[in-house]
């Protein structure tokens, strides 16, 4: 079979968990035995037309392309021209989309009129259909949203109609149209599109396929002694959504009540939501004296050793994230989570983990000053039995993916 991956990003450039999922999948179809490409966006277009491609390896592709951020239509007039060449060369049975962002919602719409036969698939790894606000189901304020009306809408955003809103819906859902079938990681996510409108019939809810090394068993770390600390590890970007101020605060409360506890850090700053969040996380991490330790970076080929390394591996997402890849690679570790208790991460994490009320560092300081041996055990084991399952599971997860390729 002839696969042909679109994605937002490629993995030696952006370290978001769709664009590792994309990859991955991408990497266990070659190594099945399937033809697959794979194109990722790489940045803004140097030239006023845009849609330029650069090779990067055995049919691995970089796209300099770009798209606006309301509608995600694409801003590159030599878009089309870029992907009738590469479906020429390669002649697809199915294109696969992991996102729409900067590369352009107009994609499926362009295989579909260059090459009607071919199957096209889009992966939802969020919201940013739905939602104008960063696709995050947030209001301005930081809090939940109630759900899409564009009049809830123009409370974010008073700037922009109601009319805007609906227009906006209208147009997305048109380009959606020219999809055969989506794919979503988690039951949750899938509800939320159902509820804006896409019918249910056109959903398979699979976990994304994520190719891993680790199959042997890890020890794991014994409950800490008197006198040592639990460990806590947060691994992934940095930034408002992802809630590490939030993980902050809740250690400073539990730190107050003379709680053993420290948070490493790994992972980069992002500059999404400005510098001063960022001086704020880096004021709150040099006030604990030593509790935090922040590490920077990471491989992604390392990112399993590093977390076993701790006795959780920790999250603070104030966003109903969908099926983040940090929660799989800590299975495939065999490190429990401590995560907040909704959107996707209590979908994957319930029985193998902890659960806090999200958005509440008061809930999670209890958590952690209650954090006992027996609690920690029962998590252990029950994240080595789901890690012992893991290789057949993503078996199946990549069966039921190329099963859906070949489906009409």
């Amino acid at each position: 079979m002839k696969v042909f991956t679109i994605a937002h990003g490629h993995p030696t450039l952006h370290k978001g968990g769709g664009e590792v999922a994309a990859y991955s999948l991408h990497t266990m179809l070659r190594a099945a035995g399937h033809q697959s490409v794979y194109v990722g966006w790489g940045g803004q277009p140097q030239s006023p037309n845009g849609g330029s491609l650069t090779q990067v390896g055995d049919d691995d592709y970089l796209l300099y392309t770009q798209s606006d951020h309301f509608y995600f239509s694409s801003g590159s007039k030599n878009l089309r021209e870029g992907l009738e060449v590469l479906l020429a060369s390669y002649e697809p049975d199915v294109v696969h989309l992991h996102h729409y962002i900067h590369v352009g919602i107009e994609v499926a719409a362009i295989v579909k009129q260059v090459s009607p036969k071919t199957r096209v698939v889009l992966t939802l790894h969020e919201y940013l259909a739905i939602c104008a606000n960063n696709g995050q189901l947030l209001n301005r304020a930081g809090e939940v949203c109630e759900g899409y009306k564009p009049e809830r809408c123009n409370k974010c955003f008073p700037q922009t109609s109601p009319a805007s809103f609906f227009m906006r819906e209208i147009a997305i859902k048109s380009a959606l149209s020219f999809v055969d079938d989506f794919l979503s990681p988690s039951q949750f996510l899938a509800e939320q599109y159902i509820k804006w409108g896409i019918p249910a019939d056109r959903f398979t809810v699979v976990e994304n396929p994520l190719f891993s090394q680790s199959a042997e068993s890890a020890p794991g770390l014994a409950p800490p002694q008197k006198g040592e600390r639990w460990k806590l590890g947060f691994f992934g970007q940095i930034n408002y959504y992802k809630g590490l101020d939030i993980v902050l605060q809740g250690l400073k409360q539990a730190l107050d009540q003379g709680a053993e506890v420290e948070v490493g850090v790994h992972g980069t700053f992002s500059a999404v939501n400005g510098e001063s969040y960022i001086e704020k996380l880096n004021e709150a991490m040099s006030l604990m004296g030593g509790r935090v330790k922040y590490h920077g970076a990471y491989k992604q080929s390392d990112v399993e050793s590093l977390m076993q390394d701790y006795h959780f591996v920790i999250m603070g997402s104030r966003w109903y994230e969908n099926s983040p890849v940090v929660i799989q690679e800590a299975i495939s570790a065999q490190v429990p989570l401590m995560v907040p208790n909704h959107g996707g991460m209590k979908e994957k994490v319930s029985g193998v983990g902890l659960l806090y009320e999200p958005g509440n560092p008061h809930a999670l300081s209890k958590l952690l000053i209650n954090l006992a041996d027996n609690a920690y055990l029962k998590c252990v084991a029950e994240t080595k039995k789901l890690a012992a399952k893991l290789p057949s599971e993503i078996r199946g997860q990549f069966d039921t993916v190329v099963e859906l390729y070949g489906s009409r």
